[in-house]
């Protein structure tokens, strides 16, 4: 039976996804490259052929963690510029959910994306402050004001959720709470 390679364009995206399974089963501390290397059924070797260390693939995870937040929060699309805000908070906390350790780490600091992508990110929350501004329904003011404002509001409200903190009541409690976040965050940006 003949052994079939996989093709070394799609090693790298192998390696991805397997380092961000072991993240999030094993956390940060458990996130080595033999373990990803097992994870992905490839020689140690490979990973360091793509990623160089550890370091490069942390780098590499938090990019791709990045460009995946921006890809959501971009994606949202609604001619109402308060349902369009709305919708991209709850993209925020979805990304959040769907991968908690990588979101952990994407704003640890401890691994810095490649590039410009952190702020391309919040430059798609941005984006949709700017089009509220232009239809009326959020206040003037620096957008990227406002961008930084309702972040550190869904940042804030989003690892409170994810590290168990405040009262007891489940994911349930929490997507209210988040609402309500949501609904806060909409009268304050409001005309």
């Amino acid at each position: 039976m003949a052994v079939t390679r996989t093709p070394a364009g799609n090693v790298r995206g192998l390696l991805l996804a397997a380092a961000l399974k072991v993240l999030d089963g094993s956390g940060e501390k458990g996130l080595t490259v033999r373990a990803v290397a097992t994870e992905a059924g490839v020689a140690p070797m490979g990973v360091y052929n793509h990623f160089e260390s550890k370091t490069g693939l942390m780098t590499a995870l938090v990019t791709e963690g990045f460009t995946q937040l921006q890809a959501d929060i971009g994606g949202v699309v609604d001619t109402d510029p308060h349902i369009r805000l709305q919708r991209a908070g709850v993209a925020y906390r979805a990304f959040a959910l769907r991968s908690p350790m990588l979101y952990r780490v994407m704003f640890s600091g401890v691994s810095k994306p490649e590039g410009d992508i952190a702020a391309a990110a919040l430059g798609s929350l941005t984006e949709i402050i700017r089009y509220g501004q232009a239809a009326g329904t959020i206040r003037s003011g620096e957008p990227f004001d406002l961008t930084l404002q309702i972040w550190a509001c869904v940042h804030g409200a989003v690892s409170l959720e994810l590290d168990g903190s405040g009262p007891p009541g489940g994911q349930a409690h929490w997507k209210f709470i988040y609402q309500q976040t949501l609904d806060l965050i909409s009268r304050g940006v409001a005309p």
